[in-house]
């Protein structure tokens, strides 16, 4: 995975989509957690947090190894605005001197964190300290206004973040002013308009002031200090990332979740399918039934009509070796011969072919019945009925001499 979401948690969230250098590959976006997940797909998610809301020290700790997360939290017990036990506690590697790196979190912010985290379907394999993320200067003091927040990592120590009013008081606290001060300065386009003098008052008092604007807010230089140098995870002990199927399935929530709806929609079309069906055969059924009946109404019992109607059909063709095909041809050539004659309907029952038709006079049935004659066939005329432009007539033929 080439390609990293990194959320800023806050309100609103934001997100930026970079490479693995912190390059940015989209815009910023602003919106709920749950308006992110879908960008996660098949991308690593880091999670910044603000550095208000976090601790920041490096106490010399007396012991070493395993026993570090022990002693860390009553180092930074008299900083923190509560009971030890109702926080977590990040700690990073111990410097020769004993000093080590000590984060410190509300244990129900933490908690609450991860949770809209994974209400969202994201599993982020990292979460820093946005103040830990500021990109170094030798020599400068970097500092980012956003919101009316300083965000501060001097040349040499700890980072830090204020919220404080004026602006020039902050600037104050912070150790910027003076003639040693040479300050970077990077401003959200949104604190610019407002800020603009008291920065410039700042430029005043200081060394040097080099002023870079953010278009779209403190993200992108955020997201790509902590992929340049990625900091102290809050995501420790208890809160460590997942590994394993637990992990890998909230990865995949989502596809797994479009993926059975397609199965449930295929499985739902296929029954619907297969009732469909079901009520074509019924269908067809009842109409072989129905045909059997007309066909064979002296037969009682319908078990097998297909072998049933085959039957009668080859009893039939064995007293009339001509039967309905041979009988057909006979009536064509005689209709040829004669002319001006049309079928209106055609039946066949008990070795008698019926016919409705309609003929021009009265005496072309006459002359059709002495051409059928003349090919061993009995024409009758049953009934005749005139019709403008000629008559309809009602034949039936049958072998001669049959009755």
């Amino acid at each position: 995975m080439n390609q990293i979401l990194v959320l800023r948690l806050g309100e609103p969230v934001s997100w930026v989509i970079v490479d693995a250098s912190g390059a940015r590959l989209g815009p910023v976006s602003t919106g709920a957690v749950a308006d992110a997940a879908p960008l996660a797909a098949e991308r690593r998610v880091i999670a910044l947090v603000p550095g208000t809301d976090v601790t920041l020290a490096e106490p010399e700790l007396p012991a070493r190894g395993a026993r570090l997360a022990q002693v860390a939290p009553f180092a930074l017990e008299e900083q923190l605005a509560g009971d030890v036990e109702d926080f977590h506690f990040a700690v990073g590697k111990q410097s020769e001197d004993g000093r080590a790196r000590v984060l410190a979190v509300p244990r129900e912010r933490m908690t609450g964190w991860l949770a809209s985290l994974e209400a969202a379907g994201l599993a982020p394999e990292a979460m820093y300290c946005e103040t830990l993320c500021l990109p170094e200067n030798p020599g400068k003091t970097v500092v980012v206004l956003e919101g009316g927040q300083l965000t501060v990592q001097p040349p040499a120590g700890l980072p830090f973040a204020l919220s404080v009013e004026p602006l020039t008081e902050a600037f104050a606290l912070a150790g910027l002013e003076g003639e040693d001060r040479h300050v970077q300065l990077y401003v959200a386009q949104q604190d610019w308009e407002g800020s603009r003098n008291m920065i410039e008052a700042l430029r005043e008092v200081t060394g040097s002031l080099d002023l870079q604007l953010l278009p779209d807010g403190s993200l992108p230089l955020f997201a790509a200090g902590a992929l340049a140098r990625p900091p102290l995870s809050l995501m420790c002990g208890p809160f460590a990332p997942r590994s394993g199927l637990g992990a890998q399935w909230r990865r995949w929530r989502l596809p797994a979740a479009l993926a059975a709806g397609l199965v449930a929609l295929l499985a739902g079309t296929s029954v619907y399918e297969l009732v469909k069906l079901r009520d074509e055969e019924r269908r067809l059924d009842a109409a072989i039934e129905q045909t059997f009946r007309v066909a064979m109404p002296d037969v009682q019992t319908m078990e097998d009509p297909r072998q049933q109607m085959s039957q009668r059909l080859g009893a039939g063709a064995a007293a009339d070796p001509s039967g309905l095909l041979g009988r057909l041809d006979a009536l064509s050539q005689a209709f040829v011969a004669i002319g001006g004659v049309q079928i209106r309907s055609l039946g066949w029952r008990d070795r008698m072919l019926d016919l409705r038709i309609f003929a021009p006079t009265g005496e072309t049935l006459s002359e059709l019945a002495r051409a059928v004659g003349q090919r061993g066939l009995s024409f009758d005329v049953q009934s005749t009925v005139p019709r403008e432009g000629g008559v309809d007539g009602l034949v039936s033929i049958r072998p001669a001499g049959a009755t």
